[in-house]
């Protein structure tokens, strides 16, 4: 166990809450305190709450509203703060409670973390005086003794549902993304990754990349949940479909199967950069024209934009940019093909060839189908979704790999 925290405060009033579960260890303690006194520590301790505060969102300003205008009636109106501690200690002669925390994956602020930044902003910066004055209190709940992510996940995922939770948050809170983390926490890119709904940045660092997206090209090569007969569409159409077939498939019951897949995603992510890099190259060179000349026209194709001013398109996986916007239903079709590349080892996945060679070797006619699907549908949102474009591209690299014998 790391070293413990103690955090100490004074409260106006607690009270412990008799349980079935005190003879197991765990306890629930319900504390009455002077906004004033809510402890600025507990900013370190906010890894449980699914929700990082966004401040200008309606909930925020409700609370602001009602601490800064009717204080003495705040402690009715709002919900209070939910903590989970190792254990709580309360002095009742100078009434003060002490929290002991020791892992920030079990302990910390869980709930109501719109009103704990409120209160903040509220007190921060008002002189001692100016402090002593406040009238304004909240309730902080306290649960003790919950020692493992098992017992402690279900409390947070049932206690913030006043709004929505994105699934991924929870999957941040289980340490599911862990191991994607670890594979690309060298990557440029990796600080830009937000992991939960409304994660903060970090210093200057904008958190632009949704880990949905990353999840949602990982699945493309999900070479045995899918074959030449299905294809993962859902990874274009649907990003909530995403996150629950990764969380489906991720599971002990199903071996973890998606982690095998996991280590294959640095490679993964720049092709994905060079397919886009690619696509207006060798269609613009490889297109026949009316008159059978080659020298295609991707701009004019539907959906994609040339850049004619201003920044570029931020190719964010290779450091590279481009000329032109290109819909992401170009991409995921040639993208997916190259499942074919990946070979299952037991607990393990490899390329069973280099997959930047492959695409060398194959873009003309995986880029000439993809154009031709988009010339003929005109709607990039329906080449995205179109079973026989994914199907094509599948095919054309399906038989190089069995020609080769990889």
């Amino acid at each position: 166990m790391s070293k413990a925290t103690i955090i100490k405060f004074p409260v106006y009033s607690f009270r412990k809450q008799p349980t079935p579960a005190d003879e197991k260890g765990k306890g629930k303690y319900y504390l009455v305190v002077n906004v004033a006194d809510v402890p600025a520590e507990l900013n370190e301790w906010r890894a449980l709450n699914i929700r990082d505060p966004k401040e200008l969102i309606r909930v925020p300003k409700e609370i602001r509203d009602s601490l800064r205008d009717k204080p003495s009636d705040f402690y009715f109106k709002n919900r209070g703060l939910l903590v989970l501690a190792d254990e709580v200690r309360f002095d009742n002669k100078s009434n003060t409670v002490e929290l002991q925390f020791s892992d920030p994956a079990m302990n910390g602020l869980a709930d109501g973390g719109h009103s704990y930044r409120v209160i903040r902003n509220h007190v921060d910066g008002l002189s001692e005086e100016e402090r002593k004055e406040i009238d304004a209190f909240v309730t902080i709940e306290c649960l003790e003794g919950f020692k493992t992510r098992e017992e402690v996940v279900p409390i947070i995922e049932a206690r913030n549902n006043s709004t929505p939770v994105q699934e991924q948050s929870t999957l941040e809170l289980l340490g599911s993304f862990d191991k994607i983390k670890a594979v690309l926490k060298d990557k440029s890119y990796a600080p830009r990754i937000f992991y939960k709904q409304y994660e903060e940045a970090l210093g200057d660092t904008p958190k632009d990349i949704d880990i949905k997206e990353i999840l949602s090209y990982l699945i493309c090569f999900d070479a045995e949940g899918y074959n030449e007969k299905t294809h993962p569409i859902k990874a274009y159409s649907s990003r909530a479909a995403v996150v629950d077939y990764f969380k489906e498939n991720n599971k002990k019951e199903n071996n973890f199967r998606l982690e095998k897949y996991i280590s294959l995603l640095p490679e993964i992510l720049e092709l994905r950069d060079r397919i886009y890099l690619r696509l207006p190259v060798v269609y613009n060179k490889s297109k026949k024209g009316a008159d059978g000349e080659k020298g295609g026209k991707f701009g004019k194709l539907k959906g994609v934009d040339k850049v004619e001013r201003g920044p570029k398109e931020e190719l964010i996986f290779t450091n590279e940019e481009s000329d032109f916007r290109i819909p992401s239903g170009f991409i995921y079709p040639i993208l997916a093909s190259f499942r074919n590349l990946v070979r299952v080892e037991k607990e393990k996945c490899v390329w069973k060839d280099d997959p930047f060679k492959m695409l060398a070797d194959l873009e003309e006619d995986l880029i000439t189908v993809v154009g031709e699907q988009a010339l003929s549908l005109k709607n990039p949102n329906a080449l995205g979704k179109d079973a026989a474009t994914w199907r094509l591209c599948y095919a054309i690299v399906e038989n190089v790999v069995l020609r080769r014998h990889l």
